[in-house]
């Protein structure tokens, strides 16, 4: 299945529900702005012990609590639910809708995987109140909070990753190959393959100075050793 980026104004996420097009527009655009930083589709559910994917889910839990932890959030902040119509998307309760078809054509891409769940981790949903306290007040100004909440995923994705002791260039790769026009919520995605390699670049760097330094303290801290409780 070829999953690709369609154009579109606010609301069209390459990572959430793909809807259909030549919907027509009937919110206003504070409804839209509210809805494309706040309230985008929930994909449909599919059921949790779907054959075929019980195990990918399970795969990617303890890299769910061990991402949480990282950026400070507690482990039941986030949950996973298998979904269809989707790549990945969170919502503001911090569920992670993780699509069906992208998890079985991607099974042998765990760091892509993991890439893609630490991005939605990285939106942190309970920061998004803060937004609302200077709610943009066009459309221009809601697509560059998108990007700008976009870039923050991305950057935290290559840390997370480099943390992980885990490539970024399958997660980089995948944003070129899926964005097949310009955006207007998201940088390029060879700027964002930019971003996520700086903050890769970060955690690789942040480790290897704790490892040389604290050898000790990298064995507790690192989430490379964090064993966790999953």
């Amino acid at each position: 299945m070829s999953l690709r980026v369609p154009g579109g104004g606010v609301g069209r996420n390459p990572f959430g529900v793909q809807a259909p097009t030549g919907k027509p527009q009937t919110e206003s655009l504070g409804e839209q702005i509210q809805d494309s930083l706040f309230g985008k589709k929930k994909p449909p559910v599919l059921d949790q012990d779907d054959a075929d994917c019980a195990s990918l889910m399970a795969r990617l839990q303890p890299f769910r609590k061990k991402l949480a932890r990282m950026i400070g959030d507690q482990e039941s902040d986030y949950r996973l639910l298998l979904a269809a119509g989707t790549i990945a998307m969170i919502d503001r309760e911090g569920t992670i809708y993780i699509g069906k078809s992208f998890l079985l054509s991607t099974a042998e891409a765990l760091p892509l995987q993991v890439g893609i769940l630490a991005h939605e981790i990285g939106h942190r949903p309970k920061r998004w109140d803060e937004y609302r306290s200077a709610a943009p007040q066009s459309r221009a100004e809601a697509e560059d909070l998108c990007k700008l909440e976009e870039t923050r995923a991305d950057f935290y994705s290559g840390f997370a990753l480099a943390q992980l002791k885990l490539p970024c260039e399958p997660l980089c790769a995948f944003l070129e190959r899926i964005q097949d026009q310009p955006h207007p919520e998201y940088f390029s995605a060879p700027l964002r393959a930019k971003t996520i390699r700086e903050g890769h670049a970060l955690g690789r760097g942040q480790a290897a100075t704790l490892k040389r330094m604290f050898p000790d303290a990298a064995r507790m801290l690192l989430p490379e050793h964090d064993l966790g409780s999953g």
